[in-house]
């Protein structure tokens, strides 16, 4: 990547930017979310059966689009997405910038960075999780047993969905996401700096993954995950408004 370009400068080597959002915020009549996305984007958005759901969607893949487009200089709608054989997105263009998106309930969250494939994963905390029972089944024994030790049932669902969110977050830097089982990857034994992939197909378990807890609003926990490095992690919170106007109007 040329060292004088936008993106350089806008998003530093061994840096991951993080967009914090609100699905469920109010914007304007007078700023028009459909004309920032695609054909295929608008299609999937009126299909959905509830309208909260098709503006939650509608929100998180402007604000993605918006990201793109301010870390790229270019225009929101003609950015190219495609996605690998396991559903996740990827820049047709741009290959060297890496994002994954997540949210959960009303909190939304992208992951922006150039230190490589990137997975993010955030909760709602929530006190009718089923977390020894889902954990015996399907977590490593080491990450079973810190579930099962905790002393009180919001101490083991805090557990739970830290040690969920690290997986998934791992799991979907790696390209699969959940769909092969999260018992790919142990994320119980900090520093966790050198994670490897258990039995994955093909040849991931070469890989080496880096998984950090996120600092996010109350009542969520969250995670991200790239490969092993010195990167750093900096949080911003968006407003879809604001961000609109700082770059969805601009003409590149």
């Amino acid at each position: 990547m040329n060292d004088n370009s936008p993106l350089r400068k806008l998003l530093p080597d061994a840096r991951i930017d993080i967009w914090i959002f609100d699905l469920d915020s109010s914007w304007s009549s007078e700023l028009n979310c459909n004309n920032l996305l695609s054909d295929d984007e608008r299609s999937r958005a009126g299909s959905y059966v509830f309208p909260k759901d098709a503006s939650r969607f509608m929100l998180c893949r402007t604000m993605l689009r918006l990201g793109l487009a301010g870390y790229l200089q270019q225009v929101p709608r003609t950015i190219s997405l495609a996605s690998n054989c396991h559903g996740k997105p990827r820049l047709v263009d741009h290959p060297e910038l890496h994002f994954n998106v997540s949210h959960s309930d009303r909190l939304g969250l992208i992951a922006f960075t150039t230190v490589g494939e990137v997975g993010i994963d955030a909760e709602r905390m929530q006190r009718d999780v089923e977390a020894l029972e889902i954990a015996r089944t399907c977590f490593t024994k080491n990450e079973s047993a810190l579930v099962a030790a905790a002393q009180t049932p919001r101490e083991q669902t805090s557990i739970f969905l830290n040690l969920w969110t690290r997986k998934e977050a791992v799991l979907k830097a790696a390209g699969y996401g959940i769909s092969h089982g999260v018992d790919l990857v142990d994320v119980s034994q900090p520093p966790m700096g050198q994670i490897r992939l258990i039995n994955a197909p093909g040849d991931l378990t070469e890989s080496c993954w880096r998984v950090d807890d996120l600092k996010l609003v109350d009542g969520f926990v969250g995670a991200v995950a790239a490969p092993s490095g010195d990167w750093i992690v900096r949080n911003r919170t968006v407003n879809i408004e604001d961000a609109i106007q700082e770059i969805g109007s601009k003409n590149f």
